[in-house]
């Protein structure tokens, strides 16, 4: 039975609390959980709370939300342990950590764009060239297209031909996912970004060091000034 809980983060309490009762065998994979009142009576917190909470689970795609029918736990929540109820959540939680993910990204990123251009062989070219025509194909779909655009970047990181860079993008390859989910939404994001993109890709293609460098700078400006402005930092 779920406890009432003691202050910290109310929301990140919410979701180590439905962890440890998936962790228990209380809640399997498929189970319905109870609803937004209840949860928030049981735990003894507001349902603004529950609803943060919730959301951040949604977004990880631990539950799933039918509409008029209620909140499922993923039939592959168990498969999907390995990570999914520790940084990845509480990343989702703590918004201000999308600001430093931005920063994170401009260090790492504009350089890899540059090494790419100077490096990218033939096969580079092709990977990134696949994810760039398969993100045009799906502006206006939001999860295919955030798919494709991590992938080229993890293209091009692979492009720079360094794997410790290489492996420090793979290492946020997921925040990077859960970012994008979050700041897809705003109007016109998709066609701007698949813009920037495609200089980014013709730039490497034609070894344009300072352009591709030039391109990913404003792309990743972009960004984060999007996310300042759907997140921005708490007083």
């Amino acid at each position: 039975m779920l406890k009432p809980l003691k202050k910290k983060t109310l929301a990140e309490e919410i979701i180590a609390s439905i962890r440890d009762l998936v962790i228990s065998g209380e809640l399997k994979p498929g189970d319905k959980l109870p609803g937004e009142r209840e949860l928030a009576e049981q735990l003894c917190v507001s349902r603004a709370s529950v609803r943060e909470a919730l959301r951040a689970l949604s977004l990880a795609g631990i539950i799933v939300v039918k509409p008029g029918d209620g909140t499922y736990l993923n039939d592959d929540i168990s498969r999907m342990f390995g990570g999914v109820f520790n940084s990845k959540l509480l990343f989702i939680v703590e918004r201000n950590d999308a600001l430093q993910l931005a920063e994170a990204r401009k260090i790492l990123e504009i350089e890899l764009a540059r090494l790419a251009a100077m490096r990218a062989t033939i096969d580079n070219l092709k990977d990134i060239e696949h994810t760039l025509k398969a993100m045009e194909k799906h502006i206006g779909e939001p999860d295919y297209f955030i798919k494709q655009d991590v992938a080229f970047h993890v293209a091009v990181s692979e492009a720079a031909q360094n794997n410790i860079l290489f492996e420090a993008i793979n290492a946020i390859r997921d925040l990077m996912t859960e970012v994008q989910r979050e700041i897809v939404v705003y109007p016109g994001l998709m066609e701007k970004s698949f813009g920037y993109h495609k200089r980014i890709y013709q730039a490497i293609k034609e070894g344009n060091t300072e352009e591709a460098a030039k391109a990913m700078s404003e792309h990743l400006a972009h960004v984060e000034a999007v996310t300042r402005e759907l997140f921005p930092l708490e007083e």
